[in-house]
């Protein structure tokens, strides 16, 4: 894992001036269908971020299904149609992670960029990449090249070449630790990704923050989260440590020991706030859900469930990743 020390990055801004990580800027100008690439659905929503897609055929009632990044079009191909755009950073940075394997992820060829945002920890994601070229540990500045722009991974083609982009926090640098924990059954196994785990990466759209450098207005951290939408709460017993993720989060502190804590998530699952819980819990549990048993399987990333008594739970996948947000020990060295 790279530390925080080792980033050594100049002048390391509470602002940071995000640049589109392509030449394609269809998105300053208005021109939505020339920016995004939408999915074989053909809908263009489908190319952006959030709960965007769907199963369903036309006329689409319900958006169930969640996109975490943007799919940013291609402007340019060679004679037999590869896309031959440059992907560059978005941002000053430390490339933490480099997948030239696009048979082991849905991102397919992939880089992940390290940046300090303020004194914050974020990362940008390059997914479907033709080609990379940049490693492990090198420094780049903002508009430096990556790669190429490509279609690898699964269910994609040639027509429908894009890059899938997004600005996200990592969630516990343990994940992987986590993972090979000895207990059965966990939802991410094998873990090919260490602690680059697409579900340990969540984020938020990048297309406000774009546009906001854009018009020189760039936001902190702290602005940008406090714009997130609330989604559900999650009761969780007190726990030692501090997670990654309270590095961000908006926290009230009581004045005594709590009896617990109460987390309230986006409805994609990245954790906003915390404040005291009202009582003791043996384990997680839902205390505020986002409507209706029958929406929050929809809009909650399948994290929540009906629980069969006209309310609702959080699913055997929101309780694993619960767990995984609260996990704080350390294999002991040998």
């Amino acid at each position: 894992m790279v530390g925080l020390g080792s980033l050594n990055l100049l002048g390391a801004s509470e602002r940071i001036a995000w640049q589109l990580p392509t030449e394609n800027d269809g998105l300053f100008q208005n021109q939505n269908g020339r920016f995004f690439q939408p999915t074989i659905s053909r809908r263009l929503i489908s190319g952006m971020f959030g709960f965007v897609r769907t199963s369903e055929p036309e006329p689409a009632r319900i958006f169930e299904h969640f996109h975490k990044g943007i799919d940013i079009r291609a402007l340019h191909r060679d004679a037999r149609g590869e896309p031959t755009d440059v992907v560059r950073a978005s941002a000053e940075g430390e490339v933490v992670r480099v997948n030239p394997d696009e048979k082991i992820s849905d991102y397919g060829k992939q880089v992940i960029v390290r940046h300090l945002w303020g004194e914050q920890p974020v990362y940008t994601i390059y997914g479907h990449l033709a080609s990379i070229s940049v490693d492990v540990g090198q420094k780049v500045a903002a508009g430096d090249p990556l790669g190429i722009m490509g279609w690898t991974g699964p269910g994609l083609s040639r027509d429908r070449a894009h890059l899938h982009f997004e600005i996200a926090f990592q969630i516990n640098p343990k994940f992987d630790e986590w993972v090979k924990a000895e207990k059965p059954g966990r939802l991410w196994e094998p873990n090919r990704h260490g602690e680059w785990n697409g579900l340990n990466l969540m984020g938020i759209d990048p297309v406000p923050l774009l546009k906001a450098a854009n018009e020189e207005n760039s936001l902190t951290w702290k602005e940008a989260l406090s714009k997130q939408p609330g989604g559900f709460t999650v009761r969780v017993p007190t726990f030692e440590g501090t997670p990654t993720w309270m590095r961000w989060i908006e926290r009230k502190s009581p004045s005594a020991q709590p009896l617990s804590w109460d987390i309230e998530m986006t409805p994609w699952g990245l954790p906003l706030r915390m404040e005291a819980g009202g009582e003791v819990v043996a384990e997680p549990v839902l205390v505020a859900n986002p409507g209706k048993p029958s929406e929050g399987k929809y809009y909650c990333r399948g994290l929540v469930q009906a629980d069969g008594k006209g309310g609702m739970k959080l699913s055997k996948f929101g309780r694993q990743t619960m767990e995984m947000m609260l996990y704080t020990v350390s294999t002991p060295s040998p």
